[in-house]
C-alpha cells in the first residue's frame, strides 16, 4: 500500500517539551504508519522519571504567575491555539492520521473539533465565576471564589489524538493551572504538534510540559510527585485503577474516563434504515476505537430480520483502505497489538461457532486493517458480549421487547453510551430515565459528543467527575468561601 506521509513536524527524537524549551533523551522509540509499518512517521523521546521530575518542577515553578494572570488573558491563549490549529488543520489532520491511521475524514473532524473545543474554553473563561450569598450578619458579606487546583497531570489516550487532551488540556489550563502532560505513546505526533500551537498562541514557560515514552516506566513518577494536585485520565479500566489507587492516600482530585460496552436497543416501530445508518457509524466510524462506540445491538424480534439486512448492506459498502485517501470510511487499526487483539475476539466467535453476518476476516498480510463485523447468536456471557473489544465488531441480538432489551443493555460492568431508536415518546423516556449508562442518545447512534455539555459514564467507565462543559470549571477549579466584614 502507499500512503502520503504526512508533512514533517518535530518527529526527530526533541519531543519533550519542558519548561519552555524542547529536548531529546538518551533514548528514543519510532512509531510507523498503521496503514503500512514498513513506513516510519517519526522518532519520539523516551522520557525518564528524571524528565518528569523537571517537567513538575517547571510546572510548579511557572504557577504562582499563570495562576495570577487575568482570566481574559488566559482567554485570549486558548483563542489564538485554536485560529493557529485551524491554520494548520491540513498537517494536522495528517499527523493524526499517521499516528493512528484515523480515515482522512474522520480525522479532518476531530482536529476542527479540536478547534471548537478551544474556542468554546476561550468563552467560558469569560462567564460568571463565584457566588454571593445572604449573611445573618448585616455587616457581613459571603461570596465565594474560584480557584485554580495547582499542577495537574494530563495522561491521554491513543484513539483521540487531538479532541481527547484538548478538552483536558483547555480547561486545565484556561482556569489557571499548570499541567505535566503524558499522551499514548501512538498519539506522540499530534501531541506534539498541539504543543507547538499552545506555545506558539503565548503560553508561558512552563505551564504545559510535554513528556513521551511509555506509560509502564513513568507512571510512579506522574502520581507520586508531592506537587500533583489533580489527575485527569482516559483509558482503560485496569489503568485508571491503578493511576486511583496511586494517590488514594493523598488529597489529589482525580477524574477518570475508562471504558465502555455500549447498547443500541432498537423497538420495532422504529425507523430501521436510519436506525442501520446510525448504528453502522456509531460502531465502526475510527475503526470502532470509540469508548462511546456502538457494540451491542438489541432488537424487537418482529424488527429483527429487516434490521439484521439493513446493517449488512450498510456494512458492506463501507470503503475499508488506506486512511490517506479521501474515500476511505475505515482504515487500520491502530498498531498490530490492537490488530492481534481485535483477531482474538473474532477467533472466538469462530470457536464459538457464531453466526458472521458480515466481515469476520483479518487479512494475513501483516496489516493493521480488520473487516468491520456484525456477529449474530453470541451467548450473553460470551467475551464477545461483556468486555470491550476497541475495534469494528458489533454484536446483534434479537429481544422479546422493550423489558427484556433494556434488561440486557443494562447487564454489564460499564456505563457509558447507551442508545433507543423508537417513535415512542413515552417508551423514550422510560429508557432515559431507567438505562444505567451516563449519555443517553435517542434515535442517533452512541457516539458523537459536543463540548458544551458534561461527558462520563456511570459504574465501571467513570470516577464520576465529568468532563467539558461547565463540568470542567468544577473538576479543574476549587471553591474559596469569604466572610467579609464591612463595619
Amino acid at each position: 500500500m502507499t500512503s502520503l506521509a504526512p508533512p514533517p513536524t518535530r518527529t526527530d527524537g526533541r519531543s519533550l517539551f519542558i519548561g519552555g524549551s524542547w529536548l531529546t533523551a538518551d533514548a528514543v522509540y519510532e512509531r510507523f504508519n498503521p496503514a503500512d509499518l514498513a513506513q516510519l512517521t517519526g522518532t519520539y523521546a523516551l522520557a525518564t522519571p528524571d524528565h518528569v521530575r523537571t517537567a513538575y518542577d517547571a510546572a510548579a515553578a511557572a504557577f504562582p504567575g499563570w495562576a495570577a494572570t487575568p482570566a481574559p488573558e488566559r482567554a485570549n491563549v486558548l483563542r489564538r491555539a485554536a485560529d493557529l490549529l485551524e491554520a494548520r488543520v491540513d498537517e494536522a489532520t495528517r499527523r493524526l492520521t499517521a499516528d493512528m491511521g484515523k480515515a482522512l475524514r474522520d480525522a479532518r473532524g476531530e482536529v476542527l473539533r479540536s478547534c471548537a473545543i478551544l474556542r468554546y474554553f476561550s468563552g467560558e473563561l469569560l462567564q460568571p465565576s463565584g457566588e454571593t450569598y445572604p449573611s445573618a450578619d448585616p455587616s457581613t458579606t459571603l461570596l465565594t471564589i474560584e480557584e485554580p487546583l495547582g499542577v495537574v497531570c494530563a495522561i491521554t489516550p491513543w484513539n483521540f489524538p487531538s479532541a481527547i487532551p484538548v478538552w483536558k488540556l483547555a480547561p486545565a489550563i484556561g482556569f489557571g493551572n499548570t499541567v505535566v502532560w503524558k499522551p499514548a505513546e501512538a498519539a506522540s505526533g499530534s501531541a506534539v504538534l498541539l504543543t507547538e500551537v499552545l506555545a506558539a498562541a503565548g503560553l508561558p514557560d512552563g505551564v504545559l510540559n510535554l513528556v513521551t515514552g511509555k506509560g509502564s516506566a513513568l507512571s510512579g513518577a506522574l502520581t507520586g510527585d508531592p506537587r500533583l494536585a489533580a489527575l485527569t485520565f482516559t483509558g482503560s479500566g485496569g489503568v485508571g485503577t491503578r493511576l486511583r489507587q496511586a494517590v488514594a492516600d493523598r488529597n489529589v482530585k482525580v477524574q477518570l474516563e475508562l471504558g465502555g460496552k455500549n447498547p443500541a436497543v432498537v423497538l420495532a416501530d422504529a425507523d430501521l434504515e436510519d436506525a442501520a445508518v446510525q448504528i453502522v457509524r456509531g460502531a465502526m466510524l475510527s475503526t470502532g476505537q470509540r469508548c462511546t462506540a456502538t457494540s451491542r445491538v438489541y432488537v424487537e424480534r418482529s424488527a429483527a430480520p429487516r434490521l439484521r439486512e439493513l446493517l449488512r448492506a450498510r456494512v458492506a459498502e463501507l470503503v475499508v483502505g488506506d486512511p490517506f485517501d479521501e474515500a476511505t470510511d475505515v482504515g487500520p487499526l491502530a498498531s498490530a497489538e490492537q490488530r492481534d487483539t481485535v483477531a482474538s475476539y473474532l477467533k472466538l466467535a469462530r470457536d464459538e461457532q457464531v453466526e458472521v453476518v458480515v466481515g469476520g476476516s483479518v487479512p494475513d498480510d501483516g496489516s493493521c486493517f480488520v473487516s468491520p463485523t456484525v456477529l449474530a447468536g453470541v451467548r450473553p456471557d460470551s467475551r464477545l458480549v461483556c468486555e470491550e473489544i476497541f475495534g469494528p465488531v458489533l454484536v446483534l441480538e434479537e429481544v422479546d421487547d422493550f423489558d427484556a432489551a433494556l434488561a440486557a443493555a443494562n447487564d454489564t460492568e460499564f456505563g457509558l453510551s447507551s442508545g433507543l431508536f423508537t417513535r415512542d415518546l413515552g417508551k423514550a423516556m422510560a429508557f432515559v430515565r431507567r438505562t444505567q449508562s451516563g449519555l443517553v442518545h435517542v434515535n442517533r447512534e452512541t457516539a458523537g459528543v459536543e463540548p458544551h455539555v458534561p461527558f462520563g459514564g456511570v459504574k465501571g467507565s467513570s470516577s464520576m467527575a465529568r468532563e467539558q462543559g461547565k463540568a470542567a470549571r468544577q473538576f479543574f477549579t476549587t471553591t474559596k468561601t469569604v466572610y467579609l466584614r464591612t463595619t
